[in-house]
């Protein structure tokens, strides 16, 4: 089992980072939606897989049971200290999802790029682990970075169009974060390769295209990477999930990011 792509350096960094490292508010959109639904019907248990600030304070929002479980309590800590408008009760476990026995089922499971920061190799376990903890009746919620296609990316153009069309009101990392992470995935395990993405930061950098502000904050943020992680192109991930669900729907949000980030809506079979 590969080594969960988490550490309380990356915690205390990622805690400051904007959209699209987290969810965009049209995104949580779809999220409220079937809260909503499942609330119609009594009272709902959601478990949130990591401490995702912006699920917690929704579920909260609407008077959900809120159960998390996290790698470490450490890093549910950290994120906790983020600003959250609505706050409450919340039953947290510290497990891994991989492994993860909670002694319940749940009628909705949330995840933000998840299971995106695991190995794709523990992609069977993990699905696995979320079919065991949904009600016959659930939904497993699931935010997701992926490629769109097998496109491979331009990062000189990618900046190009973020100057032209979003830097107005966007920075670099808003609009673009996708496609560093996605530059040059390894060809069979869809895992990032931070070094790479470096490297093409370096040039269109060097080259005068990205300027110093946008530069220097995507390299802090590609510093704190020190596990695997994936970025699956989107039918193969459609592939892997239709091992253990039905499809039931795929959301998008309205930012210049969406179309890397599919909310999925998945039942068990």
């Amino acid at each position: 089992m590969a080594i969960a792509n988490w550490q309380p350096t990356k915690a205390e960094f990622w805690k400051n980072l904007p959209a699209p490292a987290r969810p965009w508010p049209s995104e949580v959109a779809w999220f409220e939606k079937y809260i909503l639904e499942k609330k119609a019907n009594g009272p709902v248990d959601v478990l949130i897989l990591g401490s995702t600030v912006e699920f917690r304070s929704l579920c909260h929002q609407h008077g959900a049971r809120v159960h998390i479980v996290d790698f470490s309590d450490k890093f549910y800590r950290i994120l906790s200290e983020q600003p959250m408008e609505y706050r409450g009760e919340e039953a947290f476990y510290e497990q891994d999802w991989r492994t993860m026995e909670l002694g319940r089922q749940f009628d909705l499971i949330f995840g933000d790029w998840v299971p995106g920061v695991l190995h794709t190799v523990d992609y069977d376990v993990f699905f696995k682990r979320i079919v065991a903890h949904l009600k016959d009746d659930g939904l497993f919620i699931a935010r997701e970075c992926l490629r769109p296609d097998r496109t491979v990316v331009d990062l000189a153009a990618v900046v190009k169009k973020h100057n032209a069309e979003y830097a107005d009101k966007y920075s670099f990392y808003e609009s673009s974060m996708q496609y560093v992470y996605g530059y040059r995935p390894d060809p069979v395990t869809a895992m990032w390769d931070i070094p790479a993405a470096q490297s093409a930061l370096d040039k269109v950098h060097a080259d005068g295209l990205l300027k110093d502000s946008d530069y220097d904050f995507f390299t802090r943020a590609l510093a704190v990477e020190k596990s695997p992680a994936s970025i699956m192109v989107a039918e193969d991930f459609d592939r892997e999930v239709q091992g253990y669900f039905v499809i039931q729907a795929k959301h998008f949000g309205n930012e210049p990011s969406h179309n890397w980030y599919p909310v999925y809506v998945l039942k068990k079979k």
